[in-house]
């Protein structure tokens, strides 16, 4: 294949943050061709004549936002590619600094380069002004600048490392059941339980001894065989509340850098993750060794949870509650 014949789209940085749960492989194996970021996009696509710009006011550095930026993949197997704000460019950039044809990517095996199109502001790399017909190879990491839009020329894992930096979150610390059952009381009313707690909650199950739990924590996730992943661990269990509230992107397993960590053998590094999307959430297996399991199925990708879900992370029972019935729930459970 050569130049596209469809443009490619732009999403931002949160739409595309949303794969952010998935294991890096996958991420890799979805998202084949490199990623090109624009730092500071304008709303709506000008029309006309290209705005001018002086280079001597260059802007520094920018930050990308998950909520401003956008970026878009390369289609793969393309080995030629147009942006500018013209119809006929694959790369449609609405700033109004950018010519209808800026700059030419190409790439020749797995090497990208870009060239100017005889564009009204010049194409620079880290800060340098391409010269006319100048051909120029470009690596992963390069800042470009097309008039006033910055952009970054980004690898598959050089953009899911910077949506990891961008999305994380803080750990969510366990809470018993008796407190937030004392908490529910002294709020009174169920509007007022709504108002301070909104939820949603995880409840996860944990063995009070290691041996239901697969072993002490180790370096490598301990296997469970199928007769331990169907046994119950209704015995000897404590159960450990998650307010999941102020979270979009809940990461659950036995590394250090999780939102909900877990830190018992039967459990993966990266186990887990629970993402909100709207008012909806959703569950995403992250290839974890003793898999995960919503209603007794082995979760292949990701499922909307309702209230009420059950899931076993390994043999790990928790379950996922709207605020509703949470309090229900901790209303019938046996404080221990």
């Amino acid at each position: 294949m050569g130049s596209a014949e469809v443009a490619m789209e732009w999403q931002t940085l949160a739409d595309l943050a949303r794969g952010a749960a998935l294991p890096v492989e996958t991420f890799r194996a979805t998202h084949g061709g490199p990623f090109l970021l624009e730092l500071n996009p304008e709303s709506g696509l000008a029309t006309g004549e290209t705005r001018s710009f002086d280079p001597e006011k260059m802007r520094g550095d920018m930050s990308p936002s998950l909520k401003e930026s956008l970026i878009l993949s390369f289609a793969q197997g393309v080995t030629s590619l147009t942006l500018g704000r013209g119809e006929t460019s694959q790369l449609r950039v609405a700033h109004a600094s950018v010519s209808d044809r800026h700059c030419v990517f190409e790439r020749v095996g797995p090497l990208w380069s870009i060239r100017d199109a005889g564009s009204k502001n010049g194409t620079f790399l880290n800060g340098r002004q391409l010269g006319p017909e100048e051909q120029a190879p470009l690596k992963f990491g390069t800042k470009l600048n097309l008039g006033e839009a910055q952009f970054l020329f980004l690898s598959p894992d050089d953009c899911y490392e910077l949506l990891q930096e961008l999305c994380k979150e803080p750990r969510i610390r366990p809470r018993s059941m008796g407190k937030f059952k004392a908490d529910f009381k002294a709020a009174g009313t169920a509007e007022k339980i709504l108002e301070l707690f909104p939820g949603p909650f995880l409840v996860v199950q944990a063995p009070t001894s290691g041996g239901d739990a697969g072993g002490p924590v180790s370096t490598n996730t301990v296997t469970l065989s199928r007769e331990e992943l169907s046994k119950k661990n209704d015995r000897n269990v404590a159960d450990a509340v998650f307010d999941l509230s102020r979270h979009t992107l809940v990461r659950i397993g036995r590394a250090t850098v999780t939102q909900i960590h877990i830190p018992l053998g039967a459990i993966s590094n990266l186990h887990a993750a629970l993402v909100r999307e709207g008012d909806k959430w959703f569950v995403q297996d992250l290839g974890a060794k003793n898999g995960t399991y919503v209603w007794g199925d082995r979760l292949d990708g990701r499922r909307e949870l309702e209230s009420g879900s059950e899931l076993h992370l390994g043999n790990i029972k928790s379950i996922f509650f709207n605020t509703e019935d949470f309090v229900t729930y901790a209303g019938n459970r046996d404080i221990v």
